[in-house]
């Protein structure tokens, strides 16, 4: 087998592969002997067909067979020797396959490929990145003194569920073997299916029209311990046995809550507790300003690397495998953060190659149980949640590829991010949470 690479400019290269007899015959031979053994073919006793009549019957197809992957396999070697970041797939020219299989013995392939430029990334070239710190107003810090007093309020097991409580039981179907120890926050389902999680008590069980519970399929996925996919698909009546009820009061303003919330002797009254709070409110508004930090990382990071990519052939891909769910208008509109995404990913593995990054199982776990944490709001903390959640988010893992790579995407890209800000020098500056909003906005316009 010959092959040919030129390179056409620094983002497009045309392949060209030749496949001689010798390069596929012997496969060709081995599997027309393999089907031999294994045919059933009528008037034939099995593994004593003659191998002329399974050259007649199959002897064409495994022929095609062979020399395509013998050409894929040439272009997957020179992408791999010539370490090329491919965009897209390969595309062979339109009389590619324009072939005689019945006359033809040697063949030939050429491939246009599209690739990113060749590029080097030197995090010192980063400039330094403003982290704001964002001061609370009084009126943020009443309403999550507001959410404080739910959220450490006093937990119960009440004997009839009321909105707002969280219903725990068994979810199953008897026309399939489906089985899931379900929990349900009452705050989740939907407006017109809410009356049927209201007023149950422990041993009762209810018919449910699963996909009239949840707005969303995520949610369902939560609720069912599935995939967004799978709980889409999911159909039919389903029978949930009610197990246990749980239930958050809100607290009172006194010296058990403070110590509840805060620790004992941080607050002696409401002033000082008050203080504490904003304290707290001031550090957890550095989740919004880390997430505009983070924003501005990967801002910078895509600016101190030069990377050019195929558009052209790019857009040809794009509208090709997307034929009829896209039009050249949606992919117009959509290319610049599609262009944005690809580099990204290309600098995220470069980043991670060059610094020996890997993503552990339970750095993909983290990611679901987040996820789970975020469906069930601030309520759950009840004995066992943890267990509870740990367990969800690992039969969201089990047995879904695709539901496994999303994750795993999302692992991967925190951890380099989280290995690139430590890289990067910050610049603290004060601000308040009105002016910090009308940066952030014009930010993420940019």
């Amino acid at each position: 087998m010959q092959t040919k690479f030129d390179k056409v400019s620094s983002t497009l290269g045309h392949l060209h592969v030749e496949v001689s007899e010798a390069d596929y015959k012997p496969s060709v031979d081995k599997k027309i002997r393999e089907y031999a053994k294994t045919a059933q073919v009528k008037g034939f006793r099995p593994g004593h067909v003659p191998i002329p009549y399974i050259k007649n019957l199959y002897g064409k197809s495994i022929l095609v067979d062979e020399v395509i992957r013998v050409a894929s396999q040439a272009v997957n070697d020179l992408i791999n020797e010539q370490n090329l970041n491919v965009v897209g797939e390969p595309k062979p020219k339109e009389d590619a396959y324009n072939i005689d299989w019945h006359a033809q013995k040697d063949f030939q392939f050429d491939y246009e490929i599209g690739f990113a430029s060749d590029f080097k990334v030197d995090l010192q070239k980063i400039p330094s990145i403003i982290q704001y710190e964002i001061e609370p107003s009084d009126e943020q810090v009443n309403n999550s003194i507001e959410d404080l007093k739910k959220r450490f309020g006093v937990e119960s097991e009440p004997e009839t569920s009321a909105e707002g409580d969280l219903v725990f039981g068994k979810l199953q179907q008897e026309s399939t073997d489906f089985f899931f120890q379900s929990g349900i926050p009452t705050d989740k389902v939907k407006a017109d299916a809410k009356a049927q999680f209201i007023g149950v008590k422990k041993g009762d069980k209810l018919k449910l029209d699963i996909q009239s519970i949840f707005e969303t399929a995520r949610e369902l996925g939560f609720a069912t311990g599935k995939s967004d996919e799978e709980a889409a698909q999911l159909s039919g009546e389903f029978e949930f046995e009610v197990e246990r009820i749980t239930r958050t009061e809100p607290s009172e303003l006194n010296p058990e809550f403070f110590a509840k919330v805060l620790g004992n002797e941080k607050a002696k009254d409401e002033k000082e507790f008050r203080e504490e709070v904003k304290a707290i409110i001031k550090d957890n508004y550095r989740r919004e300003s880390e997430f505009l930090f983070d924003f501005d990382v990967e801002k910078s990071l895509l600016d101190s690397v030069s990377i050019d990519l195929p558009e052209e052939f790019l857009k040809a891909y794009l509208l090709e495998v997307n034929e009829g769910k896209a039009t050249a208008e949606d992919l117009e509109r959509e290319f610049p953060a599609i262009l944005r995404g690809i580099k990204l990913d290309f600098i995220r593995s470069q980043v991670a190659k060059e610094n020996e990054i890997k993503v552990e199982y339970n750095d993909v776990l983290d990611e679901v149980k987040s996820e789970i944490r975020g469906y069930f709001g601030g309520q759950g903390g009840f004995d066992g949640m943890e267990e509870f959640i740990d367990n969800m988010a690992k039969k969201q893992l089990e047995g879904n590829k695709d539901n496994t790579k999303k994750y795993v995407e999302r692992a991967f890209g925190r951890k380099v991010l989280g290995f690139v800000k430590e890289k990067v020098q910050r610049d603290s500056r004060p601000v308040s949470v009105d002016k910090f909003n009308e940066i952030a906005t014009e930010s993420y316009k940019n």
